[in-house]
């Protein structure tokens, strides 16, 4: 078919700004497409994380009303963690019949004391997770 006459340029231009025109949204549409799933993805990770947070709230404010867990903090404002403890008279310091869970001066978790001996982070894996 050939273009002639006094509408060809105009013609011309409508077909090739349209043909442009799906090339441009053949590209966005994935990109497109790709954003929402990811936003899906983003918004159901947010989810588990809020059912966690309030699980763990939950399992705590349990062990706090039935007294079965009773946990003193101690932050060591001179102190940064390191791969040495620190040096500190354990006996006298803390409640020896407590669990005080040890932090750093940047709140770090250290460690804990109980009973009259430190348990390390560095020398004791998982002390602070649990």
């Amino acid at each position: 078919m050939k273009l002639s006459g006094r509408y060809s340029f105009g013609l011309g231009a409508g077909v090739s700004g349209f043909l442009l025109l799906i090339l441009i949204n053949a590209f966005t549409i994935p990109d497109s497409l790709k954003q929402a799933s990811d936003k899906d993805l983003y918004r159901t990770q947010a989810e588990l994380e809020k059912a966690k947070a309030e699980s763990a709230k939950k399992a705590a404010d349990a062990y706090s009303k039935n007294g079965i867990a009773n946990f003193e903090q101690l932050i060591i404002s001179n102190y940064t963690l390191s791969n040495q403890p620190p040096q500190i008279d354990w006996n006298h310091t803390v409640d020896p019949t407590k669990k005080t869970l040890i932090f750093d001066k940047n709140r770090l978790c250290i460690g804990y004391a109980q009973q009259g001996r430190f348990y390390f982070t560095k020398y004791y894996q998982g002390v602070c997770n649990g």
